[in-house]
């Protein structure tokens, strides 16, 4: 006869996972993957928002930039208002000829295109304001506001604006502008 020792009465170790444990590392998994897909949602939004921002202020700075190059006359005749729209093909309309992206004019030969395709969605506007003298008008003006702002909406459907006030003054005083 046969008798075991104390070692061989022990039951041996499980040898496959019991269920429990493969649905706790399955909800851990899901839970991780599930953080991880959020991340990278948000990183993209926020990548999309930075890189907008950037064309938004590259269309400001241009408009700025080419009015201050141009003659006092054509910053002291601009009008009131003006706004212009690039669909989502990137075709511009609107005052097409009060804008540089533009430059100008109504014909698209000219226009900006690398930036009105980088641009697709976005609305453009200003407003300009006489501030010397008190009632100026076009030929009696020497210092003036224009007011640039830049309109999207974001792949996620949320709208977002970029603006900038600049000044010119008749004899080159062009003042520095702030962002916001």
């Amino acid at each position: 006869m046969h008798t075991c020792s104390p070692v061989c009465r022990r039951s041996s170790p499980p040898i496959a996972f019991t269920l429990i444990e493969v649905m706790m590392a399955s909800v851990i998994l899901i839970v991780g993957f599930t953080g991880l897909i959020q991340a990278i949602t948000i990183g993209s939004e926020a990548l999309d928002t930075a890189r907008k921002q950037q064309v938004a202020t590259q269309i400001m700075d241009a408009e700025i930039e080419r009015l201050r190059s141009g003659p006092w006359s054509t910053i002291a005749g601009l009008a009131a208002s003006g706004s212009l729209t690039i669909n989502s093909a990137g075709a511009i309309s609107g005052d097409t000829t009060r804008f540089a992206l533009t430059n100008y004019t109504a014909t698209n030969t000219d226009d900006n295109l690398p930036l009105a395709a980088l641009a697709r969605g976005f609305t453009c506007s200003f407003a300009r304001t006489r501030l010397r003298p008190a009632s100026a008008t076009s030929a009696t003006v020497t210092y003036l506001r224009i007011d640039y702002t830049v309109n999207w909406t974001s792949n996620t459907g949320r709208a977002y604006s970029r603006s900038t006030p600049a000044f010119f003054g008749q004899n080159g005083l062009h003042l520095s502008y702030q962002k916001s």
